[in-house]
């Protein structure tokens, strides 16, 4: 004979079995009837992983409640959640020969753009170099300073860690926060640039009837959305915007083809010329133009699995990354050196980048959707740097971590969006400063970066980058190298570099008194010194 079930058991029943479609489940405040149990007043909601442990989700009752609930519903649909934390191997991709295709046309879609053809322009602009010398430190710079960031990216998959979290292995927790500091600083500053152009595009697509504001935001709320949904959308844009772009530099180049010739021509020789300080002044610019994105390689191939093959995925980002940088500067370069011959192209140049291509496109409705093609080539580049600009986020201030990835790049939006309103109306000098002053950090961080992993961690993989400690700070190295190295570097930094605003007393040695060689004399001392502190460090500390 049966005997009829509790209440409370059959609502549980009820819950154990409510549908797979996983629809919440509200149960009653109270229950009438002598010693039976009372349910708590919390939703408890259907969860695959929860059900597998014998446990359900719950949610505690009023706007907290319902914004946990809000967030389980944006991951459930797609939504990225995951931060800094190592990504462990169960959760990754499984390993094809499609799995390399988005690695490279992430990095051509992040550098198929109109600030790439701005690193161009300012050779002959700003530095006063001729098509030799701009096509020469063009090709030699971005090709020497692509192979850090391809080498880094491959540490990924071994590690299953962000860019900035592998670097506390090397340089310490608490420097590494520096760092990260510096890097978010870094992004926010491209990021600012780049919105600056894509908010000038479209002014010039709308005929102007449209602000450079207006403009700038639409494209960073464009970005935002994409760096919400996390790297599968990423992954998807690139794939779509790379051809897409690739067809639009065709065009391009074959719209001005027949005036580019003009690049070599006797007006652009009186322009310009060589000088070391020109040739030092715009090889900074493209070290800091390309070599830190060493410091997010990594961010966007953590779901690979640890058997990965480096030289594969090397040379897709390698390549991913040089070809449309070294392609695009120098049509931006030809371009600018022939604007010098075609008057109409001078006076919009005067202006800014994207006038300079709206006049070569014929300034018709053809170049009107040309330049809303530009924005959006923007756009592709925005997006991936506001994700590991909250990646680096959590690493400067640890306490993040607890805050959804998701969140941080409305933050990030938030911050670098008014900075590029401010700096709309003087484009040229903030690429110009912000783009050489980047190479100057670089140099402290570059060395350890590699040093680390080649010498003091080779191989790379689970074993010398134990991921347990990745957040633990007595485990991981006390950081006096990075210390060490850096007030060591700092000083030859400063002494090297030549900015409008400071030329150091070894810059001011070299032929007509402002060559830059910050970079490469920073980077030659932090290593000299990296290499015994760090190697007495591991020796007396084992960390």
């Amino acid at each position: 004979m049966s005997s009829a079930k509790p209440q409370h058991q059959t609502e549980l029943d009820a819950l154990e079995l409510s549908d797979r479609s996983k629809d919440t489940y509200l149960p009653s405040n109270g229950l009438d009837g002598e010693g039976t149990a009372q349910l708590p007043q919390t939703d408890y909601r259907y969860d695959e992983e929860a059900a597998a442990n014998g446990r359900y989700r719950k949610y505690p009752s009023g706007a907290i409640g319902l914004a946990k609930r809000g967030m389980d519903v944006l991951v459930e649909h797609g939504v990225e959640e995951r931060g800094i934390e190592p990504r462990p191997e169960d959760d990754r991709d499984t390993l094809t020969i499609w799995s390399y295709l988005p690695q490279t046309t992430l990095w051509a879609a992040f550098n198929f753009n109109i600030l790439s053809f701005s690193e161009g322009v300012i050779g002959p602009a700003l530095f006063g170099l001729n098509w030799r010398a701009s096509a020469a430190c063009i090709i030699l710079f971005t090709l020497a300073s692509g192979i850090p960031v391809a080498y880094c990216a491959t540490n990924g998959p071994k590690t299953g860690m962000r860019q900035m979290v592998q670097a506390r292995y090397g340089l310490g927790y608490f420097p590494a926060m520096v760092f990260g500091l510096i890097n978010c600083a870094t992004m926010i500053g491209f990021m600012s640039l780049t919105a600056i152009l894509a908010g000038q595009c479209l002014s010039l697509a709308s005929n102007s009837t449209m602000s450079y504001n207006v403009g700038i935001v639409i494209a960073a709320l464009i970005a935002l959305i994409l760096s919400f949904v996390g790297l599968r959308a990423l992954h998807v844009v690139s794939l779509t915007a790379f051809p897409i772009m690739i067809v639009v530099f065709i065009a391009l180049a074959g719209i001005s083809g027949s005036k580019l010739h003009l690049a070599v021509a006797e007006a652009a020789y009186e322009a310009t010329g060589v000088t070391a300080s020109g040739v030092l002044g715009y090889g900074a610019s493209l070290i800091g133009f390309t070599i830190t994105y060493s410091a997010l390689a990594s961010d966007f191939t953590t779901s690979l699995p640890a058997h990965t093959p480096r030289l594969p995925l090397f040379l897709c980002v390698y390549l991913g990354l040089t070809i449309p940088i070294i392609t695009i500067t120098l049509l931006g370069a030809a371009c600018q050196l022939a604007s010098y011959s075609v008057i109409e192209w001078a006076e919009a140049s005067e202006i800014g980048v994207p006038n300079l291509i709206f006049a070569i496109t014929g300034s018709g409705g053809g170049a009107r959707f040309v330049m809303v093609l530009f924005c959006l080539s923007v756009v592709a580049n925005t997006a991936p740097t506001i994700y590991s600009a909250g990646l680096s986020g959590q690493v400067a201030i640890p306490f993040l971590v607890k805050v959804p990835r998701y969140f941080l790049a409305v933050i990030v939006t938030a911050i670098y969006l008014p900075i590029a309103i401010v700096g709309a109306s003087s484009f040229y000098v903030a690429l110009e400063n912000f783009s050489a002053v980047l190479s100057y950090w670089t140099a402290l961080y570059i060395p350890p970066t590699l040093i680390e992993p080649m010498l003091f961690r080779n191989p790379v993989s689970r074993k010398t980058y134990p991921v347990e400690i990745w957040n633990k700070i007595g485990k991981l190295p006390i950081g006096l190298a990075c210390i060490v190295s850096s007030i060591c570097g700092i000083p030859i930094i400063a002494a090297s570099m030549s900015q409008s605003w400071w030329v150091g007393w070894i810059a001011r040695k070299i032929t007509e008194g402002s060559g830059d060689v910050a970079f490469e004399l920073g980077a030659t001392v932090v290593t000299l010194v990296y290499l015994p502190v760090r190697y007495l460090e591991r020796k007396y500390t084992g960390r």
